[in-house]
Parts: structure tokens; C-alpha cells; sequence
């Protein structure tokens, strides 16, 4: 039984270390633990309503392309695609003290997207984890069709 516990110990210490590809990825936290030195902070749904409470004016940024973002977005979010060749040219727009909250469908891009804004130097970055399905499984709210808010002009 010892053997099968130390086997199973030494296995899964390799598999982290070989998973690491050499490149260091800023630390990643929920809302309640160490925000002070983390840069990038995952939260999922119920978390982000906390985190409205105290700043309500944090933007939602939809890192999907316009086509998904118009087939349905969070209300007031901007569109930013990340896929898009302007994109860190766009986002800097906001600014670099600005906090933001980016999303997509399920947090694949929105990663990407927030070491991207991690490394243009973003002071505080919110990706919500599980992305627009985990904001609709919660039964928030979601809309279809253009914005109100342009984002075009607001982030070119």
C-alpha cells in the first residue's frame, strides 16, 4: 500500500513538472484569497456579483469575435476579439489601471487574453471562469443583438 502511495505521489509530481512548458504564468486566485499579489484572478459568476458590489463600473470585456458577441453577450459588456490582429493595440485603450472583467465562451481566450493584457503591464485583470455558459447556467441574464455601447469607438 505504501509503494502504491508513493508511486502514485512521485507520478503526479512528474506529470506537473513535465506539464510546465518553461514559461512562468502569473499566479491565479479566487476573490477571498490574495488579491494583493496576483495580477490575474479567476472568479467564477457568484464571485464577479461580489466583486460589482464594490465597484460596480468594472467593464465586462467579450474576447469572442462580433458575430458570437451579437448572438448573445452580458449586458453593457464591450466587444473586443482577441483573435483579432488589433487587439492589444485596442485593449490598451481602457488604460492599465483600468480592472477588467474579460470573458468568452468558456475561458479558453479569455486566459489567453488575460496574459496577453498581463504582460502589456493591465494592473488587475477579472476572467470569469466558465466563460458566457457558466453566466447563463448560473441564470443570469444575457442579451442578443448589437450593444448599446459601441465598442468600436470606445477601444479603437
Amino acid at each position: 500500500m505504501r509503494t502504491l502511495f508513493f508511486v502514485f505521489t512521485a507520478t503526479a509530481a512528474l506529470c506537473l513538472v513535465s506539464c510546465q512548458d518553461g514559461k512562468k504564468v502569473p499566479k491565479m486566485t479566487g476573490l477571498a484569497g490574495g488579491l494583493q499579489d496576483s495580477t490575474i484572478v479567476r472568479l467564477w459568476p457568484n464571485e464577479i456579483d461580489s466583486l460589482l458590489k464594490t465597484d460596480p463600473n468594472v467593464p465586462f470585456i467579450d474576447v469572442r469575435s462580433e458575430l458570437e458577441f451579437r448572438t448573445s453577450h452580458i449586458y453593457r459588456a464591450l466587444n473586443c476579439d482577441y483573435n483579432a490582429p488589433d487587439f492589444a493595440t485596442r485593449i490598451q485603450k481602457l488604460g492599465l489601471e483600468t480592472p477588467v472583467i474579460l470573458y468568452d465562451d468558456g475561458s479558453f481566450r479569455s486566459l489567453q487574453a488575460a496574459e496577453t493584457m498581463h504582460q502589456l503591464g493591465f494592473k488587475r485583470v477579472y476572467e470569469m471562469s466558465g466563460g458566457i455558459y457558466s453566466w447563463a447556467r448560473e441564470g443570469k441574464t444575457l442579451v442578443s443583438g448589437a450593444s448599446k455601447i459601441d465598442s468600436s469607438t470606445i477601444l479603437k
